[in-house]
């Protein structure tokens, strides 16, 4: 791999903005995957850490402004869920991360698994945070948070959409924390045409939540709606 600087994009967003304002040997060392990067220490991975670290307290910072009386919990979940690798992967796609990461893949060898690897969900997510990281590096901790709000702060309105799902805001939640979520159903009655189904969350091995409704799915709903409760209310570490 060689130290050129990868062709620039057209700047979709404050991030991919501030990325192109940088210093071009820490831009290519933020758009590289471990799978071409000359030794670990040249790819992503690095800053990827740190910019997990500003995008987690420029979005707490901008929660406790913008949301004065939410309980400490509901800050937690609208900010972990915002912090999603879900959530993260529409702003890498926002900022054209991907096709700014198939540009650092110098050469042939290497064209064919950028192009895959710029679909990833799991790898977008991790380009946003290494961008968010190398800004912070070269510009600052100002221009970083200014980046990282301008980016994030419209998603903080999709996680507060009732319209979403429990189980898929629990699971984006507890995905980011590395918990894992499992549901169990512990009883099913009734005759075919009006069945009831009572199901229960279990996070890390401890029931968090209970459901009922007359689908299992129903069931899980309720179940983790109420685990999001608990959440809320600080019942879960």
């Amino acid at each position: 791999m060689t130290s050129s600087s990868p062709a620039l994009t057209e700047p979709t967003g404050p991030i991919g903005t501030r990325l192109d304002a940088i210093a071009s040997t820490t831009r290519l060392r933020a758009l590289t995957h471990s799978s071409w990067a000359a030794s670990p220490g040249d790819s992503y991975e690095r800053y990827e850490l740190l910019g997990d670290a500003v995008l987690d307290l420029a979005l707490g910072a901008y929660l406790l402004e913008r949301f004065p009386d939410a309980t400490q919990g509901e800050l937690s979940r609208i900010k972990n869920q915002v912090r999603s690798s879900r959530f993260c992967s529409i702003v890498a796609r926002n900022e054209d991360l991907g096709g700014r990461m198939r540009d650092s893949a110098l050469g042939e060898k290497y064209a064919e698994t950028a192009k895959q690897l710029s679909f990833n969900r799991s790898v977008l997510a991790d380009l946003a945070e290494s961008a968010l990281g190398a800004i912070f590096l070269e510009a600052g901790w100002e221009v970083a948070r200014e980046a990282a709000v301008t980016a994030f702060a419209p998603l903080v309105d999709h996680a507060l959409d009732p319209r979403i799902d429990p189980k898929t805001a629990l699971q984006e939640i507890l995905q980011r924390q590395g918990r894992r979520v499992a549901y169990e159903l512990v009883e099913a009655t009734g005759p075919a045409h009006a069945r009831h189904f009572s199901v229960v969350v279990i996070i890390d091995g401890d029931v968090l939540g209970e459901g009922e409704g007359v689908s299992r799915r129903a069931a899980e709903q309720a179940a983790a709606r109420r685990a999001l409760a608990a959440i809320d209310a600080g019942d879960a570490a």
